[in-house]
């Protein structure tokens, strides 16, 4: 290895800098003559925290600043949450890893003394995400769905202090932070659905850079990869964005199964049960510079009784995975479909 030091970009926060700091241990056990430092970026929805998070929708507020100081030489490496990067990619740079993913679940957090069974009718619950908003009233249309932002601890404060009387919360978050307790209730994915990539690291760096790519790629979990990359190729055959819609991909025998929710107007959710199913097989090869391997969505037949399908793309070959769709019904699994305004 030439390289002796290697700038790492992040967000300020907390979470962000917890996150940064267990990318950069890793990099540092496989490379102990290997100067790494850390640089805190704000990004535009650090500076704007009068608005809600629907006001970003699919404009990557909490990435594009760190991704211009990758593009500008500043940084060599970004780490973000993977679910607040764009699927959309960014001309000269690529993904090159995803450590192992945390717990991908949602959890609802509350008072003492109160569980999830438990949770008064028409309880205040704070969340500034539109998929979770949808997801909660559908399940609970008696709750008051409180819009709030902030880090987790500011979150944390608000309930402690009775603006709310429960929060949800990435499960993720909590962990890497230390703050989980037993008033944290995990929400299961019949009631709640994670975001797309929830739980996962991007290492994203420039797409002319093979000496970083080499450096972070012992980092790379290839489950985890195959996972969030088939995650997101739903979400993009949805047409949705980060926070928009939501998804979990469990793969068994090459079968990948997906399902998605999100959000239509203020105030009302769509329900679809429905299920995306691809044959896939992983190609073995590591991925090749400049492009980010998975599978692509299959096309899914239409249910009887006016279901509404999946489209997908047709038969071909797509970073890395040999794709064949098939025609399957889409049963057993729950789907909000969303198109923001």
């Amino acid at each position: 290895m030439s390289r002796r030091r290697l700038v790492v970009g992040t967000r300020g926060s907390a979470l962000a800098l917890a996150q940064t700091e267990a990318v950069v241990t890793a990099l540092r056990e496989h490379y102990p003559d290997l100067t790494v430092e850390v640089r805190t970026i704000t990004t535009q929805g650090d500076r704007r925290r009068d608005l809600p998070l629907t006001a970003f929708s699919g404009r990557g507020a909490f990435v594009r600043a760190i991704q211009t100081a990758l593009l500008e030489d500043e940084v060599d490496l970004a780490v973000h949450s993977l679910k607040d990067l764009p699927t959309a990619p960014v001309p000269g740079l690529t993904l090159a890893a995803t450590p192992r993913r945390a717990n991908p679940h949602d959890v609802l957090v509350t008072r003492p003394g109160v569980t999830l069974a438990s949770l008064p009718l028409e309880s205040r619950v704070g969340t500034g995400s539109l998929r979770r908003q949808a997801q909660l009233l559908a399940w609970r249309p008696d709750l008051r769905v409180v819009g709030i932002r902030g880090n987790v601890d500011t979150r944390l404060r608000k309930l402690t202090e009775g603006e709310v009387d429960a929060l949800v919360l990435a499960a993720a978050g909590l962990i890497r932070l230390g703050r989980w307790s037993d008033t944290v209730w995990p929400l299961p994915v019949e009631i709640m659905l994670p975001a797309v990539g929830q739980g996962a690291l991007a290492l994203e760096v420039r797409a002319d850079d093979a000496e970083a790519q080499a450096l972070v790629a012992p980092l790379n979990h290839a489950p985890t990869w195959a996972a969030v990359t088939a995650e997101r190729a739903f979400l993009r055959t949805l047409g949705g964005v980060p926070g928009g819609q939501g998804g979990r991909l469990q793969g068994a025998g090459g079968r990948l199964r997906s399902a998605g929710s999100g959000r239509t107007a203020p105030g009302r959710a769509c329900r679809l049960s429905r299920r995306a199913e691809t044959a896939a097989q992983p190609d073995p090869r590591p991925p090749r510079r400049g492009r980010i391997p998975g599978p692509a969505l299959g096309r899914a037949t239409p249910e009887p009784r006016g279901s509404m399908p999946l489209g997908g793309p047709r038969n071909r070959r797509r970073g890395g995975w040999a794709v064949t769709p098939t025609d399957l019904p889409l049963a057993g699994l729950r789907v909000l479909v969303t198109r923001p305004r």
